[in-house]
C-alpha cells in the first residue's frame, strides 16, 4: 500500500442559500409540504414554515409579518413571498508545517414567489456571486460556467388541489435528501449540484404518508454542449410507521447527452429518533460513453446528527465514492459539523474533516466556515 501522504487543506463551500437543517425528520414532519410553498422544499415558507422556523432558533420567537408599509407594499396583499439572502464562507488554507491563509467568498440569492390566483404560482431564484466555485471537470461531467449571475430556478406551478401539483420551467431534480454540502459525492457526481438546473416538466402526488414526483428534464443550455442532458426519472417515498419519522425512498432517472447515457438508481432513508436523526443515501450510476466505454459509479452518504438545543446541531458524516475502470476512483471522506440558529435570520456553521484517497493514500484536510443571513417580511 502506497504510504499515506497530506495534501494542502482545501475548503468546501455549500451552494444552498440557506442552511438545510436535519431537523424536520425528528419533529414528524415526512415531507417539504407542510413548511415550504413547493412540495419539492429548498425554496420560500409558506406562513406555518415560518412559524417553525422561528421558534426553532436561539431567539425562538412567535413569527409576525413585518408592519412596515415597504414589507406591506411588497407582499402585494399576500400575494408575493420574497427574501434575499445572503452566504458568506471564509476559505481556510494550509499545508503541513505552513502558515494558514484565508480567501472571503460570497453569494448572494433573491428569492419570489408570486400567487398568480386560480392555483398558479410563479417563482423564481436568482443568485450573484464575485468568484464562482466550480466543481473539478470530469471527462464525462464537465463543469458549469454560470457567470456572475444565475438564475437558479425558475418555475410555474399549478395546484389544482391539495396533494396535486404539476410544474413547468428549469430547477435543480428532484432528490431524496436536501443537504446544504454541494461537495457531497451524492450531488457532485450525480449532477445534482447548485449550478445543476434543468429545464424540466415535474408532477408531485402526495398523501399523508407518500410522495410520487415524475420528471422529464431538457437541458439549461448553460451547459457545455457535450453536457447537454436529457431524460427522466421518477421519485417516490413512504414513511413506513406512519409517525413522520421513518420516511424511505428511491430516486431513478435515466439521461442522454453528445457524451453518452448514464442511468442513476438511488436508495434513501430519513430517520428521526427523540434529538437523534440519520439520513443516509446510496447511488449507483451505470454510465456508457460514445458507445465504446462503461463504467459504474457508487456513491454513499450516511449523517448522524443530534440535536442539544432546538437550534444547535452537531453531525458525524461518512461518505464513499467508487467509480470503474478507465476512471478508477475510491475515496472516502469523513467530516464533523455543527450549526447553530442564532435567530431565524442568521446561521452559523463549522465543518472539519479529511478525505482520503484510497488508492494513492493521500489525505486532503477540509474546513469551512460559514455565515448566513437572510430577510424575513
Amino acid at each position: 500500500m502506497a504510504r499515506a501522504k497530506v495534501r494542502p487543506l482545501v475548503f468546501v463551500l455549500a451552494a444552498l442559500p440557506v442552511f438545510a437543517l436535519p431537523n424536520m425528520i425528528r419533529l414528524g414532519y415526512p415531507n417539504c409540504v407542510s413548511c415550504h410553498v413547493t412540495p419539492q422544499g429548498g425554496g420560500l415558507l409558506n406562513h406555518y414554515g415560518k412559524g417553525i422556523d422561528a421558534a426553532q432558533s436561539w431567539r425562538s420567537e412567535e413569527y409576525k409579518p413585518s408592519s412596515l408599509r415597504l414589507a406591506e407594499f411588497l407582499r402585494a396583499g399576500g400575494r408575493v413571498e420574497q427574501d434575499l439572502r445572503v452566504l458568506t464562507a471564509e476559505q481556510i488554507n494550509a499545508v503541513p508545517r505552513g502558515p494558514m491563509t484565508g480567501v472571503n467568498r460570497s453569494r448572494f440569492f433573491y428569492r419570489n414567489v408570486t400567487m398568480l390566483g386560480k392555483g398558479f404560482r410563479a417563482s423564481a431564484i436568482v443568485s450573484g456571486e464575485p468568484m464562482p466555485s466550480l466543481r473539478r471537470a470530469k471527462p464525462y461531467d464537465p463543469a458549469v460556467n454560470p457567470g456572475g449571475v444565475f438564475v437558479a430556478s425558475a418555475m410555474l406551478n399549478y395546484r389544482p388541489k391539495e396533494g396535486v401539483e404539476f410544474g413547468f420551467g428549469r430547477d435543480v431534480l428532484p432528490q431524496g435528501l436536501i443537504i446544504p454540502d454541494q461537495t457531497t459525492y451524492i450531488k457532485a457526481r450525480n449532477r445534482l449540484g447548485f449550478y445543476d438546473v434543468n429545464t424540466q416538466a415535474k408532477a408531485f402526488f402526495w398523501g399523508k404518508r407518500w410522495l410520487v414526483t415524475p420528471f422529464a428534464f431538457a437541458p439549461s443550455y448553460r451547459e457545455l454542449r457535450q453536457a447537454r442532458e436529457s431524460g427522466g426519472g421518477v421519485l417516490a417515498e413512504i414513511d413506513l410507521l406512519g409517525k413522520g419519522k421513518t420516511i424511505v425512498g428511491v430516486n431513478a432517472l435515466r439521461g442522454e447527452d453528445q457524451l453518452g447515457r448514464r442511468a442513476m438508481t438511488g436508495v434513501y432513508t430519513r430517520l428521526g429518533f427523540g434529538a437523534w436523526g440519520v439520513l443516509a443515501e446510496h447511488d449507483f450510476t451505470q454510465r456508457r460513453l460514445l458507445q465504446t466505454v462503461h463504467f459504474g459509479q457508487h456513491a454513499s452518504y450516511l449523517q448522524a446528527f443530534r440535536y442539544w438545543r432546538e437550534w444547535l446541531v452537531t453531525s458525524a458524516v461518512v461518505e464513499r465514492l467508487s467509480v470503474g475502470r478507465p476512471y478508477a476512483e475510491n475515496l472516502w471522506a469523513y467530516k464533523g459539523e455543527v450549526a447553530a440558529r442564532l435567530s431565524n435570520q442568521v446561521t452559523v456553521s463549522l465543518r472539519a474533516g479529511v478525505q482520503r484517497d484510497m488508492r494513492s493514500g493521500i489525505f486532503t484536510p477540509i474546513a469551512s466556515v460559514q455565515l448566513g443571513m437572510k430577510t424575513v417580511n
